[in-house]
């Protein structure tokens, strides 16, 4: 769901109470969940909204993956893999960059497919993970985006206009929250 402004007021009694003031997209959403609630606790997490991937943009990314992969004979989620560890940023919590530690010759693909390597010892390798396309802003899936059109120029793939690319990157899907 998505809102604008919230407030928190002190009831007589002791109860804190939080509004919202939803965006008109959102108001059904909210409908569900309160006419489906159940009498227990709740888990309950306020976001900075991001605009993510349009399906369009993210169908075009995939379909430069597999016009990379076919030129340098090489399969779809390799070509993803090398894009996304190159163009895609590093994952954060809390503003804090994410990381794994392994033992010195264990392969971070067991954990994760998109890593970086960060640092290590004798023992030890530590890997930076990077965001999956999924989880990417529009911002972001654009600059990955962008890499792709770069990587499949330079191989002589022809590839969308920068003013339609632009266009993409603009889409939003209203029939769908989760791209």
């Amino acid at each position: 769901m998505k809102g604008r402004d919230f407030s928190l007021t002190h009831e007589y009694g002791g109860k804190w109470i939080m509004s919202f003031v939803l965006s008109p997209d959102s108001v059904q959403d909210a409908k569900n969940l309160v006419n489906g609630q159940k009498p227990r606790d709740y888990e309950i997490a306020v976001k900075v909204y991001t605009e993510k991937r349009s399906l369009t943009a993210n169908a075009y990314f995939h379909k430069l993956v597999s016009l990379i992969a076919a030129r340098i004979g090489s399969d779809d989620e390799s070509v993803k893999k090398h894009l996304v560890c190159l163009y895609s940023p590093i994952a954060e919590r809390n503003g804090i960059p994410v990381s794994i530690t392994i033992p010195r010759g264990a392969s971070p693909d067991d954990y994760y497919p998109y890593t970086i390597w960060a640092d290590g010892d004798e023992d030890t390798d530590t890997y930076y993970l990077k965001k999956q396309t999924r989880g990417m802003t529009r911002t972001e899936f654009s600059r990955l985006t962008d890499g792709a059109v770069q990587e499949a120029k330079e191989l002589g793939i022809e590839t969308l206009p920068r003013a339609e690319l632009e266009r993409l990157y603009a889409q939003v899907d209203h029939c769908n929250k989760d791209t």
